[in-house]
């Protein structure tokens, strides 16, 4: 079994991403080799139903992988949490030899597993292992000791949402929001902090609920101060960005902490779903357009050079013309530059899969279409007005088709850098550039000699 080659392909969102990668630090650890799609022997496949395309997605992977020479599919996460009966019967309906489906918590024993697997010749597939997670009451710590080929670390801090908006899985896949303690985050970031990351971005089912669930209850500002004065002590240059955040926990506290922090980055994404405060009720999220637009205009007051981005439904159960006009309005006069456009597609389980009222797949298209006009001139603005500005970019990747160093902009724009030095010592370095020039999606940015990185 030691040097068994595996590969893991993830669908969805940075909890995923972090997840995988605490799956393949642990696989290696255990003696087995990260290897190619179509040479590994164990190919594991970290699903996401949070759309119908997912959805989709992770049983066309599946599929294929079928057809590849592997000795086992591993089939985990969001989609085997709740549609392991299904993933059963795709595998028997297309011959599908040895799938083994592991559910949220059991994915994280998965080298035992594969152990157990490989020292029993009496094991019988497809092999079904997937509890309750609706029983889980406290958030397992993920310490990584290196993010598996990313050059920011995402640390996560929170799983599970309490929320059940109308059209939402997650909850059912995730379980209730838990919390990862505070001490257990600044350990997985000064493991960052030592290995060189500049960058660490907290990421959770639901961020701002973090802390709620801990004795005694805590705020998420409670965690940013802590993270705050970590960084401050090690006196350099860090980015802090938080994944996501609802608009209703922008509070106060958030804002003072926003204006003095010396670390947190020009970037906000906050969930809008839709600008019609009927179908907001609809989906029981807890805003109005009005509040929406307020707390986005405070921040902007802040940060007016920030990305601010939202997720926008398409075509939710009973949405009229007048609807979408109000969604139009909201993404068009806010600070938005940013949007995720989702055709609304019915998640199996949620409240919004038996509403009626469907809105027509043509006029879903439609309307669109319209937001993603909307989206590419107000980004193209955005990045218009950025010209000139000087930020600090994070240093991912040396291009060779390009000549340059991918990057990425405090206030999240993909960044092309010309330097002399190539070596991959540089990768996740922060450096300051002054933006020259507009590319398609992305800018170019002039190297600023005088900053802390002397080696570029």
């Amino acid at each position: 079994m030691k040097g068994t080659t595996f590969f893991v392909k993830t669908l969805g969102c940075k909890v995923n991403q972090i997840e995988s990668a605490y799956i393949i630090e642990s696989l290696l650890r255990e003696g087995f080799s990260f290897s190619s799609e179509k040479e590994a022997k164990i190919l594991i496949l970290n699903s996401c139903i949070v759309t119908a395309k997912a959805e989709a997605e992770t049983r066309k992977i599946i599929k294929k992988w079928s057809k590849l020479n592997s000795d086992i599919i591993v089939l985990a996460g969001c989609y085997s949490q709740k549609f392991f009966k299904e993933a059963e019967e795709l595998a028997k309906k297309n011959n599908i030899a040895r799938l083994l489906i592991l559910g949220q918590k059991e994915k994280f024993r998965l080298p035992k597993i594969l152990k157990d697997i490989f020292q029993n010749s009496d094991v019988s597939f497809p092999l079904v292992l997937v509890g309750d997670i609706s029983q889980e009451k406290i958030c397992e710590p993920i310490i990584l000791h290196n993010f598996f080929k990313h050059s920011r670390a995402f640390v996560k801090v929170q799983d599970g949402c309490d929320n059940f908006c109308t059209y939402c899985i997650v909850p059912y896949v995730r379980g209730t929001s838990r919390s990862v303690p505070s001490e257990k985050v600044l350990e997985q970031i000064k493991i960052f902090v030592e290995k060189g990351y500049q960058e660490i971005v907290l990421t959770g089912i639901h961020l701002g609920k973090w802390g709620q669930d801990l004795k005694p209850k805590q705020k998420l500002t409670d965690l940013l101060w802590k993270i705050e004065e970590y960084l401050k002590s090690q006196k350099k240059e860090f980015n802090l960005r938080l994944s996501s955040l609802e608009v209703n926990e922008i509070n106060n506290d958030f804002l003072d902490f926003a204006k003095k922090s010396q670390f947190l980055v020009p970037h906000f994404h906050i969930p809008l779903q839709s600008g019609s405060n009927r179908i907001l009720r609809l989906m029981k999220r807890h805003y109005t357009k009005e509040q929406y637009m307020e707390t986005l205009l405070k921040l902007y007051e802040i940060f007016p050079y920030a990305t601010f981005g939202a997720d926008v439904i398409v075509g939710f159960p009973g949405e009229k013309e007048e609807d979408f006009k109000h969604t139009y309005e909201v993404c068009e006069k806010s600070p938005l530059n940013w949007f995720h456009i989702f055709p609304f597609s019915p998640r199996p389980g949620t409240p919004a899969e038996k509403f009626t009222d469907k809105v027509s797949s043509q006029i879903i298209k439609k309307r669109a279409k319209l937001l993603k006009e909307l989206f590419f001139k107000k980004r193209k603005n955005f990045l218009e007005k950025e010209i000139g500005e000087i930020r600090k970019v994070v240093l991912e990747y040396f291009d060779e088709t390009k000549n340059m160093w991918r990057a990425l902009s405090e206030n999240y724009i993909s960044t092309f850098v010309k330097l002399n030095n190539k070596e991959n010592e540089l990768k996740r370095k922060i450096i300051k550039v002054k933006f020259i020039e507009l590319k398609e999606d992305y800018l170019i940015g002039d190297f600023i000699k005088d900053f802390q990185n002397k080696k570029v």
